[in-house]
């Protein structure tokens, strides 16, 4: 565990067969009644037994076996794909290894859209115990079923899988469980028990598979002692040191839990501070090149998965305040000797000051540890201070402009739509305001409606109806908003027929709310293409909540624009002028294009050009490092019917180019407009942040004229207010 250990990783399951054990002990989990924490219920008169024997509502969120049953006759599901990674356990410090899974294939969710790859990092704590010292190892954080690796059997290679005391879970999902199935069929083989903590919401989780999966019951009653972690929870690692628990829940994570190491100066931040960007193999497990190198990575996860819950973020950034310290020097002697010393004067500490006054005590941090991406160690203040100028933005967003977005998600898929969609409206400079409907009430939804610009509403379709959650919802937004008809949009997955979408958009249509994009629905897990029609549905939505704010303060923009004109600022800038452009791009099933005049040529070697681009456009997202593209240069003569199909209102996923005369390029599968002056293939090389837009810098790959007799179109304007 102290080298740089690499292996590859083989299917998971593969040479394995499940064993069934009988429950054992007298452990188990008491299940606590928090308020909007019902789970979604398909029949309320189902019953089942919950971890310490009382009844409780079956939860048909979290049984496999209803996806079947939504099915048509001989339909199965679709294959569940999973994917390669490279394996490495490196250390941190002399206490804590890095078990990092490197993933260098682009996964479909809207958070990879940089195509970086990612890693999935767990994390091997040592732990100085004194009455059983070999179990010595507290393992925090389970992969996902996605990636093509057991961590059992990564733990058993590396020697430490009967070392395992405890097993610490940050945030628990579906795809999470077959992991934890896969250490307790090993805690189960030889007949012992290891502890495992995870949050309450979790734990309601873990409770309904256990109904609805017999094995999983028996070994979670016969094998694993549950702890649900609070702030006030630790685990003792030895010399008077702790792993301490901070709660940072979110509507995506409701789970979400960041765990405190006073041992090693260590903030397992979970989902927190992140960043999808694959690892070369061998490389340092630091964020090494620092900000400059991986701030955009880090950047863009947080617009994606916590931009739309920035107020429950800005909570969670009060808990986790941060003190950066120098990471230790640790004397393994010295410690040993001093430890009853510290632990004694902690609790000295305590007894005269207060163990606990309330307030969150700054967290000594040398090292943020986060469940995808590199340990941050150059830039840990850095971050913080990131995530919370980042937040405060999206709080303003808010309070300006917003949307309320609101679902409830049986698998995961729903929750995927209503990300995407988020991503698609704070592109357009649009807040967001997100409710879990499975941890919230009447009161919190009735709320957010009556502050928001617009809203949409999600639902899973379960037993051919909505869950009673998004029923509850629904009726508040009706009620709510029977006043002030904001527009809205609905979306949902399913297995089979989709119903719920179907319920909710004829109760809303039946109420006369005006739709901002038509209602979509996802059967099965989300494609990359469904992921891009979520969001420019968000942005339509945005963009129409944006139109109808400017209609009421027309006046006032009046005034603005009489004022800006005087001083000539605005016609100055539209004297410039550029060639009129096509720009298509295409990535796995999703496709989009744009009108560009904003080109220019930048280098002569390589040759390159930039391309400013709307923050809400479809296509931006298309476009990352190492994306690659179509321009079409329009021939003057022949650009004004381009120019009108272009500009057209298109629904979201419909086909732009259906009207024109096109050809696919060989290298990028991009639209060639054959009825352009000429064409450039280009990838993107660098992206800069402009106001609101992004200004790319491409390098031209290969180009051809199509007409050399005709010039290019250019684009004249008057004002610089507009294209």
């Amino acid at each position: 565990m102290n080298g740089n250990r690499c292996i590859y990783a083989q299917k998971s399951g593969a040479g394995t067969s499940p064993r069934v054990v009988p429950a054992r002990g007298q452990d188990r989990v008491t299940t606590h009644s928090i308020r909007g924490m019902a789970p979604i219920c398909r029949n309320r008169s189902s019953k089942s037994r919950n971890f310490n024997g009382t009844r409780s509502l079956q939860c048909a969120a979290v049984q496999q076996s209803d996806v079947a049953s939504q099915l048509p006759p001989g339909e199965k599901p679709p294959p569940k794909k999973t994917y390669p990674v490279h394996l490495e356990s490196i250390p941190v410090t002399a206490n804590v290894d890095l078990l990092r899974a490197t993933c260098t294939e682009r996964l479909p969710e809207i958070q990879f859209g940089q195509k970086k790859g990612t890693t999935t990092n767990s994390y091997l704590v040592k732990t100085q115990q004194v009455l059983n010292p070999n179990k010595d190892r507290i393992l925090i954080d389970l992969p996902s079923a996605a990636y093509e690796y057991d961590i059992t059997e990564w733990l058993k290679d590396l020697g430490v899988l009967d070392s395992l005391d405890a097993v610490v879970i940050t945030r628990l999902n579906p795809e999470r469980i077959p992991a934890l199935v896969s250490v307790l069929r090993h805690i189960a083989s030889k007949n012992e028990k290891i502890r495992v903590y995870l949050s309450k919401v979790a734990g309601q989780l873990l409770q309904d598979r256990c109904n609805a999966d017999e094995e999983l019951k028996l070994l979670v009653d016969g094998h694993a002692t549950i702890t649900f972690m609070t702030g006030s929870t630790t685990i003792g690692l030895g010399g008077g040191e702790v792993l301490k628990f901070v709660p940072i829940p979110t509507p995506r994570w409701p789970d979400l839990v960041a765990v405190h190491s006073s041992m090693d100066q260590i903030l397992f931040s979970s989902s927190f501070f992140a960043a999808h960007e694959a690892a070369e193999p061998g490389s340092s497990p630091f964020d090494d090149g620092g900000w400059g190198e991986h701030g955009d990575s880090v950047k863009y996860y947080f617009d994606c998965m916590l931009a739309p819950a920035a107020r429950q973020v800005s909570r969670a950034l009060d808990k986790l305040k941060i003190n950066e310290v120098s990471p230790r020097v640790g004397n393994p002697a010295m410690d040993a000797v001093l430890a009853p010393l510290k632990s004694f004067l902690n609790e000295v500490n305590d007894a005269v000051m207060g163990a606990d006054d309330g307030i969150p005590e700054p967290l000594a941090v040398s090292y943020i540890c986060p469940i995808h991406g590199p340990v941050i160690r150059s830039s840990v203040m850095q971050v913080w201070m990131r995530y919370k100028e980042w937040t405060k933005e999206q709080i303003d967003l808010v309070d300006s402009s917003s949307v309320a977005v609101l679902y409830a998600s049986a698998y995961g898929n729903t929750a995927a739509l209503a990300q995407a969609i988020s991503r698609g409206i704070t592109k357009a400079g649009v807040g967001v305001n997100t409710l879990n409907l499975e941890q919230c009430g009447a009161d919190e939804v009735e709320e957010a409606i009556s502050k928001s610009d617009g809203f949409v509403i999600g639902s899973p379709t379960l037993g051919g109806h909505m869950p009673t959650q998004v029923q509850t919802a629904l009726g508040t937004v009706m009620r709510v908003g029977a006043t002030n008809k904001i527009p809205c949009g609905v979306f949902g997955s399913f297995g089979w027929s989709g119903e719920a979408v179907d319920m909710m958009e004829g109760k809303l249509k039946d109420a006369a709310f005006p739709f901002a994009f038509p209602s979509i629905r996802c059967k099965f897990k989300p494609t990359e293409a469904m992921l891009q029609i979520c969001e420019q549905s968000g942005t339509d939505l945005a963009q129409t909540v944006k139109k109808n704010i400017r209609i009421r303060e027309k006046a006032a923009a009046q005034k603005l624009s009489v004022a800006e004109n005087a001083s000539g600022t605005l016609l100055a800038t539209g004297r410039i002028i550029g060639s009129l452009c096509v720009l298509t791009a295409k990535d796995g099933d999703a496709e989009s294009g744009m009108l560009a005049s904003w080109v220019s040529q930048a280098s002569f070697d390589p040759p390159g050009l930039t391309v400013a681009v709307k923050k809400d456009r479809a296509i931006e997202s298309l476009l990352p490092i190492g994306g690659k593209f179509v321009l079409n240069v329009l021939a003057e003569g022949r650009d004004r019917p381009i120019m009108r199909e272009m500009v057209k209102q298109f629904a979201p996923g419909e086909d732009r180019f259906a009207n024109l005369n096109t050809e696919r390029s060989e290298s990028s599968s991009a639209i060639i407009l054959t009825d352009a002056a000429s064409y450039l293939e280009c990838e993107v090389s660098q992206r800069m942040e402009t106001g609101d837009h992004w200004l790319l810098y491409a390098t031209v790959q290969d180009g051809k004229v199509l007409d050399e007799a005709t010039p290019a179109a250019v684009h004249f304007r008057k004002v610089g207010s507009n294209y």
